[in-house]
Protein backbone atom coordinates (compact mmCIF):
# COMPACT_ATOMS: atom_id res chain seq x y z
CA UNK A 1 0.00 0.00 0.00
CA UNK A 2 1.06 3.12 -0.60
CA UNK A 3 1.26 5.73 2.39
CA UNK A 4 0.59 9.62 1.21
CA UNK A 5 0.67 12.35 3.66
CA UNK A 6 -1.68 15.88 2.16
CA UNK A 7 -0.69 19.54 3.34
CA UNK A 8 -3.82 21.38 3.54
CA UNK A 9 -3.22 25.17 4.38
CA UNK A 10 -5.45 28.11 5.00
CA UNK A 11 -7.05 28.70 1.12
CA UNK A 12 -10.85 28.08 -0.30
CA UNK A 13 -8.64 28.02 -3.59
CA UNK A 14 -8.36 24.60 -4.98
CA UNK A 15 -9.43 23.17 -1.62
CA UNK A 16 -12.85 21.48 -3.50
CA UNK A 17 -10.56 19.72 -6.37
CA UNK A 18 -7.97 18.83 -4.35
CA UNK A 19 -10.40 16.48 -1.95
CA UNK A 20 -11.51 15.32 -5.22
CA UNK A 21 -8.40 14.15 -6.14
CA UNK A 22 -7.37 12.72 -3.04
CA UNK A 23 -11.39 10.42 -3.31
CA UNK A 24 -10.33 9.73 -6.75
CA UNK A 25 -7.39 8.40 -5.02
CA UNK A 26 -8.72 6.22 -2.61
CA UNK A 27 -11.47 4.80 -4.93
CA UNK A 28 -8.69 3.82 -7.70
CA UNK A 29 -5.97 2.69 -5.87
CA UNK A 30 -4.76 1.11 -2.53
CA UNK A 31 -3.61 4.30 -1.29
CA UNK A 32 -3.39 5.47 3.18
CA UNK A 33 -3.62 8.98 3.10
CA UNK A 34 -2.59 11.06 6.39
CA UNK A 35 -4.14 14.65 5.87
CA UNK A 36 -1.74 17.33 8.13
CA UNK A 37 -4.08 20.40 8.52
CA UNK A 38 -2.46 23.93 9.53
CA UNK A 39 -4.28 25.94 11.88
CA UNK A 40 -5.61 28.06 8.87
CA UNK A 41 -6.43 24.86 6.39
CA UNK A 42 -8.21 23.75 9.37
CA UNK A 43 -10.41 27.16 9.80
CA UNK A 44 -10.96 27.46 5.82
CA UNK A 45 -11.98 23.64 5.69
CA UNK A 46 -14.65 23.71 7.56
CA UNK A 47 -15.84 27.29 6.08
CA UNK A 48 -16.00 25.86 2.79
CA UNK A 49 -17.72 22.33 4.03
CA UNK A 50 -14.90 20.37 3.10
CA UNK A 51 -13.47 19.44 7.16
CA UNK A 52 -16.01 16.33 7.56
CA UNK A 53 -15.18 14.62 3.98
CA UNK A 54 -11.69 14.63 4.94
CA UNK A 55 -12.67 11.49 7.09
CA UNK A 56 -13.78 10.01 3.63
CA UNK A 57 -9.30 10.37 2.51
CA UNK A 58 -8.19 9.61 6.58
CA UNK A 59 -11.09 7.34 8.02
CA UNK A 60 -8.61 6.71 10.90
CA UNK A 61 -6.28 3.78 11.62
CA UNK A 62 -2.57 3.56 10.50
CA UNK A 63 -1.17 6.34 8.59
CA UNK A 64 -4.45 7.09 8.00
CA UNK A 65 -5.45 10.17 10.83
CA UNK A 66 -6.58 13.64 9.88
CA UNK A 67 -3.50 15.54 11.61
CA UNK A 68 -4.62 18.80 13.35
CA UNK A 69 -1.82 21.39 14.45
CA UNK A 70 -4.26 22.96 16.76
CA UNK A 71 -3.64 19.19 18.87
CA UNK A 72 0.32 18.67 17.77
CA UNK A 73 1.46 21.15 19.90
CA UNK A 74 4.71 23.83 19.34
CA UNK A 75 6.82 20.90 17.80
CA UNK A 76 4.51 19.22 15.70
CA UNK A 77 5.78 15.84 16.66
CA UNK A 78 4.02 14.08 13.68
CA UNK A 79 6.07 15.84 10.99
CA UNK A 80 8.71 13.61 11.93
CA UNK A 81 7.24 10.31 10.66
CA UNK A 82 8.87 11.40 7.50
CA UNK A 83 12.41 10.50 8.64
CA UNK A 84 10.36 7.11 9.28
CA UNK A 85 10.20 6.35 5.24
CA UNK A 86 6.69 5.83 5.47
CA UNK A 87 5.22 7.60 3.32
CA UNK A 88 6.49 7.54 -0.63
CA UNK A 89 5.24 11.82 -0.85
CA UNK A 90 3.90 14.82 0.40
CA UNK A 91 1.00 16.71 -1.40
CA UNK A 92 0.58 20.35 -0.04
CA UNK A 93 -2.77 21.57 -1.66
CA UNK A 94 -4.06 24.36 -1.67
CA UNK A 95 -0.53 26.14 -0.77
CA UNK A 96 -0.91 29.63 0.05
CA UNK A 97 1.32 32.40 -1.27
CA UNK A 98 2.44 32.60 2.56
CA UNK A 99 2.88 29.17 2.90
CA UNK A 100 4.79 28.56 -0.40
CA UNK A 101 7.25 31.83 0.70
CA UNK A 102 7.96 29.85 4.05
CA UNK A 103 8.91 26.68 2.12
CA UNK A 104 11.38 28.94 -0.08
CA UNK A 105 13.03 30.92 2.78
CA UNK A 106 13.23 27.58 5.30
CA UNK A 107 10.18 28.63 8.17
CA UNK A 108 9.03 26.31 9.65
CA UNK A 109 6.49 27.28 12.19
CA UNK A 110 3.19 25.62 11.22
CA UNK A 111 2.69 21.85 10.50
CA UNK A 112 2.53 21.58 6.69
CA UNK A 113 5.59 23.41 6.42
CA UNK A 114 7.67 21.41 9.02
CA UNK A 115 6.39 18.41 7.36
CA UNK A 116 7.81 19.88 4.22
CA UNK A 117 11.18 20.65 5.78
CA UNK A 118 10.75 17.13 7.23
CA UNK A 119 10.04 15.55 3.77
CA UNK A 120 12.87 17.15 2.17
CA UNK A 121 15.59 16.43 4.69
CA UNK A 122 14.42 12.56 4.05
CA UNK A 123 14.28 12.80 0.65
CA UNK A 124 10.70 12.05 -0.03
CA UNK A 125 9.13 13.56 -3.06
CA UNK A 126 7.00 16.64 -2.79
CA UNK A 127 4.13 17.85 -4.71
CA UNK A 128 2.84 21.61 -4.03
CA UNK A 129 0.17 23.13 -6.05
CA UNK A 130 0.27 26.72 -5.21
CA UNK A 131 -3.13 28.93 -4.96
CA UNK A 132 -0.94 31.52 -6.78
CA UNK A 133 1.30 30.37 -9.86
CA UNK A 134 1.45 33.07 -12.56
CA UNK A 135 1.79 36.73 -12.03
CA UNK A 136 -1.85 38.31 -12.87
CA UNK A 137 -5.56 37.73 -12.32
CA UNK A 138 -7.07 34.36 -11.31
CA UNK A 139 -10.36 33.50 -10.57
CA UNK A 140 -11.69 32.26 -6.60
CA UNK A 141 -14.41 31.18 -5.03
CA UNK A 142 -15.94 32.94 -1.63
CA UNK A 143 -17.09 31.38 1.52
CA UNK A 144 -20.78 31.84 2.64
CA UNK A 145 -21.73 35.64 3.01
CA UNK A 146 -24.73 37.62 3.35
CA UNK A 147 -25.26 40.22 0.15
CA UNK A 148 -26.03 43.49 2.50
CA UNK A 149 -27.56 44.86 -0.80
CA UNK A 150 -30.40 41.91 -1.26
CA UNK A 151 -30.75 41.42 2.15
CA UNK A 152 -34.13 42.88 4.12
CA UNK A 153 -33.14 42.73 7.74
CA UNK A 154 -35.95 40.79 8.55
CA UNK A 155 -37.19 40.88 11.71
CA UNK A 156 -37.32 37.41 12.05
CA UNK A 157 -34.75 36.06 9.94
CA UNK A 158 -35.08 31.82 8.90
CA UNK A 159 -31.12 31.40 8.21
CA UNK A 160 -30.49 33.22 11.57
CA UNK A 161 -32.98 31.30 13.51
CA UNK A 162 -31.39 27.36 11.68
CA UNK A 163 -27.40 28.41 11.92
CA UNK A 164 -26.83 25.07 14.19
CA UNK A 165 -23.18 27.31 15.36
CA UNK A 166 -25.08 30.69 15.99
CA UNK A 167 -22.75 32.01 13.28
CA UNK A 168 -24.97 34.54 11.87
CA UNK A 169 -24.81 37.92 13.91
CA UNK A 170 -26.70 41.00 13.38
CA UNK A 171 -24.53 44.50 12.70
CA UNK A 172 -26.61 47.47 12.01
CA UNK A 173 -29.92 45.52 11.58
CA UNK A 174 -28.75 42.93 9.49
CA UNK A 175 -27.03 39.31 9.50
CA UNK A 176 -23.25 38.68 8.64
CA UNK A 177 -21.77 35.23 8.88
CA UNK A 178 -18.81 34.42 11.67
CA UNK A 179 -16.95 32.54 9.10
CA UNK A 180 -14.84 31.08 12.41
CA UNK A 181 -18.30 29.40 13.45
CA UNK A 182 -19.44 28.46 9.94
CA UNK A 183 -18.88 25.16 9.12
CA UNK A 184 -20.55 25.55 5.33
CA UNK A 185 -23.51 23.36 5.73
CA UNK A 186 -25.24 25.80 3.50
CA UNK A 187 -28.86 25.82 6.40
CA UNK A 188 -28.84 29.43 5.95
CA UNK A 189 -28.28 29.55 2.12
CA UNK A 190 -31.49 27.52 1.68
CA UNK A 191 -32.99 28.47 4.65
CA UNK A 192 -33.07 32.78 2.84
CA UNK A 193 -36.40 33.55 1.68
CA UNK A 194 -34.75 36.15 -0.54
CA UNK A 195 -31.62 34.83 -1.71
CA UNK A 196 -29.43 37.22 0.23
CA UNK A 197 -26.87 34.23 1.59
CA UNK A 198 -24.84 33.40 -0.85
CA UNK A 199 -21.97 30.43 -1.11
CA UNK A 200 -19.28 30.05 -3.79
CA UNK A 201 -19.23 33.66 -5.62
CA UNK A 202 -16.58 33.89 -8.20
CA UNK A 203 -14.54 36.92 -7.58
CA UNK A 204 -11.29 37.65 -9.24
CA UNK A 205 -7.60 38.45 -7.63
CA UNK A 206 -4.49 39.33 -8.33
CA UNK A 207 -1.23 37.34 -7.70
CA UNK A 208 1.53 39.33 -6.71
CA UNK A 209 4.90 39.51 -8.40
CA UNK A 210 6.63 38.74 -4.98
CA UNK A 211 4.06 35.79 -5.00
CA UNK A 212 4.95 34.18 -8.50
CA UNK A 213 8.56 34.81 -8.07
CA UNK A 214 8.53 33.11 -4.83
CA UNK A 215 6.67 29.69 -6.83
CA UNK A 216 9.54 30.03 -9.37
CA UNK A 217 12.22 29.64 -6.84
CA UNK A 218 10.06 26.85 -5.16
CA UNK A 219 9.96 24.88 -8.47
CA UNK A 220 14.17 24.95 -8.65
CA UNK A 221 14.53 23.11 -5.37
CA UNK A 222 15.75 19.61 -5.60
CA UNK A 223 12.40 17.12 -5.03
CA UNK A 224 10.19 19.64 -5.32
CA UNK A 225 7.44 19.40 -7.84
CA UNK A 226 4.86 22.25 -8.59
CA UNK A 227 1.85 21.58 -10.77
CA UNK A 228 -0.96 24.46 -11.55
CA UNK A 229 -3.66 22.76 -10.48
CA UNK A 230 -5.01 19.25 -8.65
CA UNK A 231 -5.79 17.29 -11.51
CA UNK A 232 -2.14 16.91 -12.46
CA UNK A 233 -1.54 15.24 -9.02
CA UNK A 234 -2.58 11.46 -9.90
CA UNK A 235 -0.41 11.37 -13.36
CA UNK A 236 2.44 12.90 -11.72
CA UNK A 237 2.25 10.21 -9.09
CA UNK A 238 1.52 7.22 -11.58
CA UNK A 239 4.37 8.89 -13.69
CA UNK A 240 6.50 8.88 -10.75
CA UNK A 241 5.89 6.73 -8.50
CA UNK A 242 4.42 3.78 -10.69
CA UNK A 243 1.01 4.07 -9.37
Amino acid sequence: MFRLAWGVTGAGHFMKETLEVFLQLKKEFKVAVTVFLSRAGEEVARMYGVFEQLRKVAPGGYYQEVVLESEEGASFPKAGRFASGKYYALIVSPATSNTVAKMVFGICDTLVTTAFAQAMKSAVPVYVVPTDYDEGEVETTLPVFVDRDVCLGCSVCPPEESCPRTALVRVEGKPMVNLLKCVGCLICVNKCPHGAIIFGRRVKARVRKVDAENVKRLSEMDGVHVLKHPREIIPCLRRDLKF
